[in-house]
This record gives structure tokens, sequence and C-alpha cells, in this order.
């Protein structure tokens, strides 16, 4: 039975990224649409309040509507159908907004880095696969799932490079007939341009060997079927490296496939340009989530004690290799979750360097930071609502020396900011 359609005039963006209309006294969200737009709408969801909503098509059309590159765009990238130019204002008042809401705080931006890449700039891209006569590489639909849809050619997100090894990858697998497929994640070197790829199955005994071509490196791992999540439950075949390289502000970093590692290299590196101009000779260097060292090792020169701190314990095993690698020889890794962090290791910090996941900080690091109170904190942030909520509780403590935006992830709502925080005298 096909859903109901209906005709919704929609007025601004969210914090989130989705366009919000109203019909009949309710909120209707719906992604692809541009303020001023009038559009019909497929229903998804409907509640007492609200409609979840997906675009069957544009009836009013904004002078910032651009043609998308890709049919499922919806899916990996809603705003591909925004000017660029419109992206960057929208995120700029986006971040002011959100500030002001969830902190409480009226800041203004320094500066909002554009993209010079607004395709083909991640470093990593997750497939599925969707099953008809053969098997084909697919996104899961935008808040559903239970539905795909069916790539062509991979996603322009990433390089060139990258989709032309997925879709070999891809060929081979119907090639051998396998079954029990989970997904497919390929990671990119901008700096290198090498690939590697990982086959996530959801059974054990599924065997898959090929001829590595383009591919530095390619693992086969089990995936618990059971978890919707890309867990890598037990590796079952490793190729070539496991490991990719890559070079930031002249320094080279080995990351594990299964590492978090930074997607947007180019303004990344200006994430840590702006870092380096409130640097000054210190200490002591605190860098939590720290992952596989990259902030900590690129600012060493500013701190006589890089301290770097990660959950994960192979990503401090390379934290350590990188700064090797580097010649950095005073950093030193800790295996710790930020929770469990305690209070002396924060004492006599002189740059905190924070770079939590979407979540944020857990509530007694917050409270252990105020009780030790840093001199400086850089908090880099891919959630600014998380951000704000975190920085709500700590501006009573430390003053803003500088707000920034970057565009990380262009094509999508998400933003990347940093916060330059110093204590109150």
């Amino acid at each position: 039975m096909s859903k109901k359609e209906i005709e919704v005039y929609f007025e601004k963006i969210g914090h989130n990224g989705v366009s919000i209309g109203k019909l009949n006294g309710k909120v209707v969200f719906a992604y692809g649409v541009l303020p001023g737009e009038r559009a019909k709408v497929r229903i998804l969801k409907e509640k007492k309040n609200f409609i979840e909503g997906e675009i069957v098509e544009i009836i009013e059309k904004s002078k910032n509507r651009v043609e998308f590159k890709e049919d499922h765009y919806l899916s990996c990238s809603p705003w591909q159908c925004f000017s660029y130019d419109f992206q960057i204002e929208t995120k700029k008042n986006l971040l002011k907004e959100i500030f002001f809401e969830f902190a409480k705080e009226n800041l203004e931006l320094n500066e909002f880095y554009p993209a010079n890449n607004i395709f083909e700039y991640r470093t990593k891209i997750e497939y599925s696969f969707l099953k008809e006569e053969k098997y084909y590489l697919a996104f899961y639909k935008r808040n559903n799932p239970f539905e795909k849809i069916k790539l062509k050619n991979g996603c322009l997100l990433i390089n060139k490079k990258a989709n032309e090894s997925a879709l070999k990858i891809l060929e081979e697998i119907n090639k051998q007939n396998l079954d029990g497929l989970k997904s497919l994640i390929l990671r990119f070197s901008q700096s290198n341009k090498e690939v590697l790829a990982v086959l996530l199955v959801n059974n054990k005994k599924v065997k898959f060997d090929f001829n590595l071509e383009n591919l530095v490196g390619f693992i086969l791992a089990y995936s618990n079927p059971k978890s919707p999540a890309s867990n890598f439950d037990e590796v079952l075949l490793i190729k070539g490296r496991e490991y990719l390289r890559e070079k930031i502000l002249n320094l080279e970093f080995k990351y594990l496939y299964k590492s978090f590692f930074q997607n947007n290299i180019e303004l990344f590196e200006k994430a840590i340009e702006v870092m380096k101009k409130y640097c000054q000779d210190s200490q002591k260097l605190l860098d939590l989530y720290c992952g596989v060292g990259i902030i900590g090792i690129l600012l060493n020169e500013y701190s006589k004690n890089i301290i770097g701190v990660d959950i994960d314990k192979e990503a401090i095993a390379y934290a350590k290799i990188n700064a090797e690698l580097n010649n950095v020889k005073n950093f030193k890794g800790i295996v710790l979750a930020s929770e469990k962090i305690p209070q002396d290791l924060i004492n006599k910090t002189d740059i905190l360097i924070l770079d939590p996941p979407r979540a944020g900080l857990h509530k007694k690091l917050i409270s252990n930071i105020i009780k030790e109170k840093p001199q400086k904190i850089f908090y880099l942030s891919c959630n600014p609502l998380t951000q704000a909520r975190d920085f709500y509780y700590l501006k009573d403590f430390y003053k803003v020396l500088g707000f920034y935006g970057f565009d990380f992830y262009p094509n999508t709502p998400h933003i990347e900011s940093l916060l330059i925080l110093e204590i109150k005298k």
C-alpha cells in the first residue's frame, strides 16, 4: 500500500540539519529541502505532534538549489542539492544558534573555514550490500534501517581510486558466489593515494581470497550479525598491511584499519594551525581521546611533556609508534577511559586537548577539569550540540579566546567546531 503524500512549505533548517515545515499544526521534518521551498513529501512516520517524511518532488524551488550529482545523495550527503555558499552561511548561523540555545552564550565566530574540495574528501567510507540476482554496493536509506538503495559506482564523497577498489572487490565477491556479507569499509590515504579494504561478514566460515591489485592491505573479519554495528569480532584473514600512512603538516602517521582517523585532512590541518596560534612554551600538554596521537604529536614543540590518553589500547600502541616515527621523545601514551582519568593526571596541565566522540564529555571528566583547572583548553568537536552543553558547565571558570568552525563534511549537515578556552584569573 502506497504511503500518503502531503504538500508542505519549509521554513528553516534545524540544528541537526533536517529541514522543517508545518502542516495542520504539526511539524514536518524532511532532508533535502531548502528554506522557502514547497515540496511534495511522502509520510514515513506520523505522531501526534510531528511528521517525518521523504521528498517526492520540489514544487517551488529556492534560488539556492543546485542539481545533485548522485541519486543516493539523501543517504550520504543530503545537502548536496544546496549551493555551497548557502551551506557555509547556514552552518555559521547554526553554530551560533546552537551555542546561544545550549550554552546560553552569544558567541561570535573568529572564522569559519570552508573546504576546497566538496567531493572526494573523505578518508573512510562504509558500504552495505544489496542482494538481488547478485550483490550490489548499497547504503541504507536515511532514518530507515530496513530499506537500502543500490549504488552504481560507489559514492563521490571518497576518492575515485577507493571506489574502483570497492567495485573490483564486489566483482570478485560475485565471481566467487560469496554469501553472509555485512559491509565493506574502504580507507584512503590522501597523501599517499593508498587504499586499504575491510570486508565484514556475518559467518565465520566465509572464505575469500583475491589479488590485492591496487590495495595496500585487505582484512576479512567476522562481525556478529546480532549487532547492527560494524564490530571487528574476529579477524579471519589479513593480506598485505593492516595500517595506512598519512602525512599531516609534514609529519607522517600510521593508523590501524579499525582506528579512528580524521576524515578531512586539509581542514584538520587548518584546525591544528589555529591551535598553534594559541600555544606557548609549557610544561605539560594532556591530549584526551587522543586516538593514534595526532594532535599531541603535532603540538609537541610547545610542551616539555606530552601525555596522550585513549580507551583503545591498539590506538595507543600506534600513538607510540607515531611518536617514534616522528622522533618525538616527549610523548607518553596511557590506555584509559576519559571518565576514569584520575584527578592528579589533569593536575598542573597547561594545555588540555579534547577531541571526544559525538556524545561529548563525561560528567565526571567535566567535574575533574573544573577541580584541577588546566590553564588552556582546546576543544575540537564533531558535534557542536554536545560541545555547547559541555561549555555551559565550564563557562563560569573559563573565558573564550577563540571560536572557529570548519566544514569537515561538505554537502552534509555535520559541523566541526573548535573552542579555545583560558582559565579566568
